[in-house]
């Protein structure tokens, strides 16, 4: 129990501290609830705990209206003492509900977000390499960040800077706390690829749902933006493919049409699940596609919390940049 514990605490001090004020005050009142935490003691230690039980609550609240999803609907005119107390009697009247939520749903946030600084690096490889970008993404939940050429983008420093599609009924926002980013030029992308165990389809209301009740309910943008990401998505071809990454990636990479472009495999606040067997898989996949071909690898979380940028050619991995202190939604990063 002491684990579990612990997990609360620190994600209401590092996650939800300042920018979910409602979480925030009900990790810390979970922590001392027994019946909650034997509760919650049956979500798979491979999920992160606080994200799968809140977005459970949240959706099974939804799917059946009461006076905790009114919380969910305006949790800044909320009393936190009381909408504790309506989640302590939610949770012990939909216990079972509740547990097959927990061993059927997986934790897979698709922050578009992210994209603010996803763009700016792969518009980078694709100067640097001359040549179109075929977009590998592991983890890809839904799918949404292998659109972020059909995004536009406002990033906040001095001066600011916007790029991305102009026309695009979706703006994203973010700052660039670092170095200042120059113009940059739209890459061309021949190829979108997603994997994942379990594919989100944004046309099934249901999964859709899922995906919204991820989204801490005080982010009402992100909200927003998933909905308008949403309809982006339809008009954006790509391929999805459920199953495991060690399997997919090398058959779909014998595909010669492949040697045109410039493979890019991608994973951001994935890698977090992986056990580390699954990551030193990972690695030496990468190392022996790069024997054929050079691939550029961007991820955080593989060993620390930093974006990374790597090219590997011939199982030599060289750094070409790193970018600090990012926020895990997207808000700012800095470019370094």
């Amino acid at each position: 129990m002491g684990k579990l514990i612990l997990t609360f605490q620190r994600f209401a001090h590092y996650e939800a501290k300042g920018k979910s004020p409602l979480y925030e005050y009900w990790c810390n009142k979970i922590i001392s609830h027994e019946p909650l935490l034997n509760l919650i003691k049956n979500i798979p230690i491979s999920q992160p705990r606080p994200n799968l039980f809140f977005a459970s609550v949240q959706y099974l609240s939804m799917k059946n209206p009461c006076l905790l999803t009114a919380v969910f609907e305006e949790p800044e005119h909320v009393d936190f003492e009381k909408s504790f107390l309506l989640l302590v009697q939610f949770c012990m009247e939909h216990q079972q509900a509740l547990i097959e939520l927990f061993q059927t749903k997986l934790v897979q946030t698709n922050e578009v977000q992210r994209a603010s600084y996803l763009y700016p690096i792969f518009s980078e490889i694709a100067s640097a390499v001359k040549k179109p970008l075929t977009l590998i993404e592991i983890g890809t939940s839904a799918g949404l960040l292998l659109n972020l050429d059909y995004y536009h983008y406002e990033i906040k420093q001095n001066p600011s800077i916007y790029f991305g599609n102009t026309n695009s009924p979706l703006t994203l926002q973010a700052e660039n706390l670092g170095q200042p980013l120059l113009k940059l030029e739209k890459p061309i992308i021949q190829t979108r690829m997603g994997i994942d165990l379990n594919i989100i389809d944004l046309e099934d209301e249901e999964q859709y749902q899922w995906l919204n009740c991820l989204i801490w309910p005080e982010l009402k943008h992100r909200k927003i933006n998933l909905e308008i990401a949403r309809q982006i998505h339809q008009q954006c071809p790509k391929k999805l493919l459920a199953g495991d990454f060690r399997e997919i990636l090398p058959n779909v990479l014998k595909n010669e049409m492949y040697k045109e472009s410039q493979i890019v495999i991608f994973h951001t606040h994935v890698a977090n699940q992986f056990s580390i067997q699954l990551k030193d898989d990972l690695m030496q996949l990468l190392n022996q596609i790069s024997t054929k071909q050079s691939i550029y690898h961007v991820y955080n979380n593989m060993y620390e919390a930093n974006l990374h940028v790597d090219l590997i050619e011939n199982r030599i991995i060289t750094s070409i940049r790193t970018l600090k202190n990012i926020d895990g939604h997207g808000n700012y990063f800095y470019w370094e």
